[in-house]
């Protein structure tokens, strides 16, 4: 009898959390309205919690409306929703169209909207931010997003208010964030000046970390040196293996190979740096060294010779790789986020010409066919932000490293911030500005060198 209770119990209980979860899935996925105060007005924003709640997302026109007349005033349209996605603009300083209507909660439901099936542009530029779109055609992105691009700050007073200060710009205090554990989602953080070395914020910076495609800096940094060598032609046209070809047709693949084709060594690159492009890192490891193997030996081998101490790789283009046993271990390029900085750094002094490539926003290569957006989206929601690479495995999680010329007083240095172990790609884009903003005002304010 006491065992029968018992299974009645549980299963009341499974009944409730599913009765529960189904109702509260079916309410998050409805916007709902939420206070806001701009100066002395009192506004009401339409709103949406993304799977917890406090991940808020911002109605665009709702914000619109309550920033008419303010210095951060805009006005967001829809413009049309063919091939290429569903596409909005935003135009600064220019007021929103008064808009009186009530705003209704009730019949339009939520749908997500990645990098691929959106494009929001910002006056002329394209901006790379996901988002959320209901029924009605109401784009919606996060708070931290909105304040990224709008530059104006919001916090929630003890009321749970929402407070928009369109006067104040965004300027978040990294070390309040590590008190409120914002980098906890996160493997490791790290923004430094390149030019001294000097880390101005890290979290985590010594521990190893998976870095997935980030391993492609330290690619390109060889094969940059081998081009300064003479060991290989910059005008080469690579012959791609049947090992590549089987790369691209892979899940892991990005751009279609076959085994013969004659692709410039360039194009190769861009693909690799722009695109994250697998398979045209494993072409261009071959080319350099004459195998896979060889060239992760010389990986491994020039990591040391640069005090990397914290670097293993396993492949080229930072993929796993299995080991060869009864029971296969599943093997994860690795560096800490320190090393990270210290490569990068490197890599900006001995081929600055890196950036010409990695802070391209869109390359067509012709002998490829394959026409592609940087996978960075920093180089298209900063201005400025020049590079270096993205990364992402499901044990890395989504990172980045990437890189912005400051100049104070005449004297231009380049910031470095990596990200390492994010959550999402949406989180690794706004830490990754975060820390580039942070460090910009702190060098702006304080300018470059020893302090003190």
């Amino acid at each position: 009898m006491k065992v029968l209770r018992s299974a009645l119990a549980l299963l009341l209980c499974v009944l409730l959390l599913c009765g529960t979860a189904g109702a509260a899935l079916a309410e998050g996925t409805r916007p709902y309205l939420i206070d806001a105060r701009v100066g002395e007005l009192t506004v009401s924003l339409r709103a949406y919690s993304d799977s917890y709640e406090g991940n808020l997302f911002l109605s665009l026109s709702d914000l619109a409306q309550a920033l008419r007349g303010t210095e951060k005033q805009f006005r967001v349209d829809y413009q049309s929703g063919g091939s290429d996605g569903e596409l909005w603009r935003i135009t600064t300083g220019e007021p929103a169209p008064k808009d009186e209507a009530k705003k209704d909660t009730t019949n339009f439901a939520i749908s997500y909207l990645s990098l691929k099936r959106n494009r929001l542009f910002v006056d002329d530029g394209e901006r790379r931010y996901y988002s959320y779109r209901s029924d009605d055609r109401e784009l919606y992105l996060s708070l931290a997003d909105v304040q990224l691009l709008l530059d104006l700050t919001i916090r929630f007073d003890g009321a749970g208010q929402l407070r928009i200060d369109p006067t104040q710009p965004f300027a978040p205090d990294l070390y309040e964030l590590k008190q409120e554990d914002y980098f906890g989602a996160f493997n490791a953080v790290l923004v430094g000046d390149a030019d001294t070395g000097e880390v101005l914020f890290s979290h985590n910076r010594a521990w190893r970390y998976p870095i997935a495609s980030l391993s492609k800096l330290m690619t390109y940094l060889l094969l940059a040196e081998a081009i300064e060598d003479g060991e290989i032609d910059a005008q080469a046209e690579v012959t791609i293996s049947t090992k590549a070809a089987r790369l691209s047709w892979s899940a892991d693949g990005v751009v279609s190979l076959s085994p013969g084709d004659r692709i410039p060594l360039e194009e190769l690159m861009q693909a690799m740096m722009l695109a994250s492009s697998n398979e045209c890192a494993l072409a261009l490891a071959e080319y350099a060294e004459g195998s896979e193997e060889d060239f992760v030996a010389r990986m491994n081998e020039r990591a040391a010779e640069l005090g990397l101490l914290s670097a293993r790789f396993y492949t080229p283009h930072g993929l796993p790789s299995y080991s060869e046993s009864s029971l296969p271990g599943k093997r994860q390029n690795s560096m800490s986020a320190m090393d990270l900085f210290r490569l990068s750094a490197y890599l900006l002094e001995k081929a600055p010409e890196v950036t010409e490539m990695t802070g391209l926003q869109f390359v067509h290569l012709s002998k490829l066919g394959f026409t592609t957006a940087n996978s960075n989206p920093l180089v298209f929601n900063m201005p400025g932000v020049n590079g270096l690479k993205t990364g992402s495995t499901n044990r890395a999680g989504y990172c980045v490293v990437a890189s912005l010329p400051v100049t104070v007083n005449g004297e231009t240095h380049t910031i470095v911030a990596v990200v390492l172990g994010a959550e999402t790609a949406e989180l690794r884009g706004q830490a990754g500005e975060i820390l580039l903003r942070y460090a910009r005002a702190y060098y702006e304010e304080n300018g470059f060198g020893p302090k003190g």
